[in-house]
């Protein structure tokens, strides 16, 4: 039942003091193992989750807390009015959904087993199309994205010539990415005006980040086209991302880039990926959270709250992997971002 903004303002504060504190997250990175991390998740409100253990239990793993991130997104849709709802269903599920595309089109591109790519997939009603078994069915790469011909992701079709000519999946993917972009603005425009500069800010600092990820693996090439690769730029425009694609080395690649993006690729140097991507999300927390205190009783703290919870999820997936893998709690802290310390 939608009882309006202020109703759902209200259950979404009292749910934001329920997230993961810093004490709470530390002592699930400082567990010894894979074993032990499941006996301190229990003192959580994750409680026992089942799961067996075996060869994809951090895959198992990463799925449960994906499920318990998806119930937050329903149990909010359902009490915000119906604009916020529609916009906050695209910004989170669907980004969910062009994830699982990515999944299956890489799959498709490594040739891999169906139950394989099956088993790589977020856990999620699809949302835009009808369901993934036909894609993952497909003979051939080329066979799934002509299977997306008539949905909102058909001008996939329209890059397999970049595709082949590249061999490579990055023309793809960059689509979903803008895709994904433009749909999330084109919803955001329907919420209150004072609502709108977050969206703007999330889901142009997620584009342009993608770009200069692109950028930085065209590093050197010549034979670039900037409009066919980046047809969607933002804050981080075709200029800047020819001046990375042109840079001599690496790090004057990304000393050229403006803050905050300088600081979310320095990593790279290093060859940390991984960092990168909590970079981002630290990033993403930034945003929302200056957007919650600017408006403590309005859709500004119902999208900071699950993009808190998007941040827990991700959390407790990378402690997940890292403790299947061995590593440290000194190495994963450093993944790891708890914003509400």
């Amino acid at each position: 039942m939608k009882l309006g903004t202020t109703y759902a303002v209200l259950r979404t504060h009292a749910r934001i003091a329920d997230l993961l504190d810093k004490e709470q997250m530390s002592r699930l990175a400082e567990a010894p193992d894979i074993a032990e991390f499941l006996v301190r998740l229990k003192e959580t409100p994750y409680g026992e989750v089942q799961v067996q253990i075996d060869d994809k239990l951090a895959l198992s793993l990463e799925k449960v807390f994906i499920e318990k991130f998806t119930e937050r997104i329903e149990s909010i849709v359902k009490i915000t009015p119906t604009k916020m709802g529609e916009f906050l269903r695209a910004y989170f599920d669907l980004r969910f959904e062009v994830v699982n595309l990515k999944r299956i089109l890489r799959g498709k591109f490594t040739e891999s087993p169906e139950e394989e790519i099956r088993d790589s997939l977020i856990p999620i009603n699809p949302y835009l199309i009808d369901s993934y078994d036909a894609l993952i069915r497909a003979d051939s790469l080329e066979e799934a994205v002509v299977l997306l011909e008539g949905t909102p992701y058909g001008e996939l079709v329209d890059k397999l010539d970049v595709y082949r000519e590249q061999d490579a999946l990055w023309p793809l993917e960059l689509t979903l990415n803008h895709v994904y972009a433009k749909r999330t603005l084109s919803l955001g425009k329907e919420l209150p005006p004072r609502n709108q500069h977050i969206v703007d800010s999330l889901a142009k600092f997620e584009t342009d980040i993608e770009n200069i990820l692109v950028a930085l693996k065209r590093r050197g090439r010549k034979d670039v086209d900037l409009g066919e690769i980046f047809p969607v730029t933002y804050y981080v425009d075709l200029k800047t991302l020819q001046s990375v694609i042109e840079a001599e080395s690496l790090g004057h690649a990304i000393d050229g880039l403006e803050e905050p993006y300088r600081g979310v690729m320095e990593p790279i140097k290093t060859g940390d990926i991984a960092l990168v991507r909590a970079m981002v999300r630290k990033g993403k927390y930034d945003a929302a959270s200056k957007a919650r205190a600017g408006d403590e009783y309005g859709f500004n703290v119902v999208l900071a709250f699950l993009v808190y919870s998007e941040i827990e999820k991700d959390n407790l997936v990378g402690l997940a992997w890292g403790k299947v893998q061995g590593l440290g709690s000194e190495e994963l802290m450093k993944y790891i971002v708890i914003p509400w310390d």
